[in-house]
């Protein structure tokens, strides 16, 4: 996961430690040369605040982060250009022009989820996949067609997945879950109580819980066995449509089946190929 990228979206900070995320994000080049004690004093935080910060982001000390920040920051300017997340084009626009600045918009947000994303969480995920006797879905409604894409791709190579939408069958099929299933809770920011009574429900069953969710804090996260994250950089209300979440939740889910797939290559080709229908 792009470092700058953690720095900003980090959904467990502290007020003080958010400030001193600001600093960094602010002066990327100019704490490369800085002492702990002199970055905490120009930050105005202490020197605790900023290893507390160092910690949460797992990373083993103040040179760890300097040969992150060194290493990823052309890869976080390529997400920070001049598209508007929730307005991307405008009334006047020809449709070349909403074409072109929709291109723009796709781009922008696939390096932003790329920069989300944890390498070895993601690994991790798949390996929950292969290991559990069930997959089950529980995505919000807005996320039910995508979640459907990754169904229909697993399912073409022999694994069934479970996609449950309505919030009653939830409910119920939580209550037959075991240690030996998998949910992937697919949410945006995750604002109901109800996810919160719904995850202590598999918690107390052994469950394995795979959340996957926008980078905004909610109550469930610490919950979950693995977090992966879509870019969440739309406003919740005010937008033309959610072009980059659901894009972003897509791409996500595609390298997710990718990377259980290439687990297996020539046994997964050959399952597509020999029981390939035209439909």
């Amino acid at each position: 996961m792009n470092i700058l990228s953690r720095l900003e979206q980090y959904p467990h900070f502290t007020d003080v430690e958010k400030e001193f995320a600001s600093y960094v994000l602010e002066h990327p080049h100019e704490i490369l040369d800085l002492s702990v004690d002199a970055l905490a004093k120009k930050s105005f935080v202490s020197v605790s605040t900023v290893y507390r910060v160092i910690n949460k982001l797992g990373l083993n000390g103040l040179n760890e982060l300097k040969l992150r920040i060194n290493a990823d920051y052309e890869s976080y300017l390529s997400e920070k250009k001049s598209v508007d997340y929730n307005y991307p084009f405008h009334k006047q626009n020809t449709p070349h022009q909403i074409m072109t600045k929709m291109i723009a918009l796709y781009d922008q947000t696939l390096q932003s989820t790329l920069n989300l994303v944890d390498l070895d969480s993601l690994s991790k995920a798949v390996s929950l996949l292969e290991k559990s006797q069930r997959i089950l879905i529980f995505p919000s409604i807005g996320n039910f067609f995508i979640a459907e894409g990754f169904r229909q791709n697993m399912m073409e190579i022999g694994v069934a997945v479970e996609i449950v939408k309505e919030k009653f069958y939830q409910h119920w099929i939580s209550q037959s879950c075991t240690d030996r299933d998998l949910v992937m809770l697919i949410t945006y920011a995750c604002r109901t109580a109800y996810f919160v009574d719904l995850v202590q429900t598999l918690k107390a069953k052994g469950t394995k819980i795979l959340l996957v969710s926008s980078t905004f804090e909610n109550r469930i996260s610490s919950q979950a066995d693995l977090h992966l994250y879509f870019a969440s950089y739309e406003d919740s209300e005010e937008k033309i449509a959610s072009f980059s979440s659901r894009l972003s939740l897509h791409y996500l889910l595609d390298c997710l089946y990718a990377c259980y797939f290439n687990r297996n290559y020539e046994k997964n080709l050959d399952m597509k190929i020999d029981h390939y229908i035209d439909y």
